[in-house]
């Protein structure tokens, strides 16, 4: 299968292409070859390939900046979904395109499902809610895969938590928050036998364990015997730009073992951050 990649510098394109391997043809766009803001851009480059199918995976994710600048939040989130779900509909393409949990104003006290119905509380929740309305609408037969609390990539909240308590050094983290983490390597892996199952519209793909990052932290320490000493915060301490949903913990009703594979449990995916960084 021809593939092309959006975002493919990220964390999340960058595990899903080490994942892919090599009976799949890989057309990898950072975001400098491919601005998905750029409709002209995005159809030149796609068309130009044509692809059978397109995993969307660019996008402005960083919660505060989106806050600050919802123009340039919606410009990546919105019309870039958009963009690529418009190539993908002219080209034929599968398109599988990567959401969160943030779409969920965190008010219910169980994980969300497929059919709980969005209520974004942030600039990011409300653009990436739109990204997903807006590929659906130009590729009804579109992908949107809902995930939560991405970690493992080096450069996440985690993986840095992880290697200053290696360190010795103290962590905080907050603790009245709580979302489904999940090890990025473990999402990759479970794209491409999703593609292949016959699941269309919205599905939730995310680790099997709700908890809070202090939880994860906690974990971690005990799991690496790591040095440092983890601090619970509470969310309100941090005076944040965008608020963040209280409970933003996914779970699926209609992904099954027979689709996917289970994710792994929560202490594997802490088990590779730890190697990683060498804790």
């Amino acid at each position: 299968m021809r593939i092309a990649v959006t975002g493919a510098g990220g964390g999340l394109g960058r595990a899903f292409l080490s994942a892919a391997g090599a009976e799949h043809e890989l057309h990898p766009f950072t975001r400098e070859e491919l601005d998905v803001r750029s409709a002209s851009a995005v159809e030149t480059k796609l068309k130009t390939l044509k692809p059978d199918a397109i995993f969307h995976f660019a996008a402005m994710t960083a919660v505060d900046a989106c806050e600050e600048d919802p123009q340039g939040a919606a410009a990546t989130n919105v019309l870039g979904s958009r963009n690529v779900a418009e190539a993908a509909r002219s080209i034929g393409a599968l398109l599988l395109a990567i959401s969160t949990d943030y779409v969920f104003d965190g008010e219910k006290e169980k994980p969300y499902d497929e059919h709980d119905v969005p209520n974004p509380i942030s600039v990011y929740g409300k653009t990436k809610y739109e990204g997903e309305r807006a590929a659906l609408e130009a590729a009804p037969d579109a992908l949107i895969v809902r995930t939560a609390w991405v970690y493992g990539a080096g450069d996440d909240f985690l993986s840095k938590a992880v290697r200053r308590l290696a360190g010795g050094e103290e962590v905080g983290a907050i603790a009245d928050q709580t979302g489904s983490p999940t090890h990025v390597v473990h999402l990759a892996e479970r794209l491409l036998p999703l593609v292949a199952g016959d699941v269309r519209g919205v599905v939730h793909l995310a680790g099997p364990e709700p908890a809070s990052w202090y939880e994860v932290l906690v974990r971690a320490k005990a799991l690496g015997d790591l040095r440092g000493e983890v601090v619970a915060q509470k969310a309100e301490e941090l005076s944040r730009p965008a608020r963040r949903p209280e409970n933003s913990a996914l779970t699926s009703v209609i992904l099954t073992g027979a689709l996917v594979p289970p994710m792994p449990p929560l202490d594997e995916g802490i088990r590779k951050v730890i190697a990683d960084v060498g804790g």
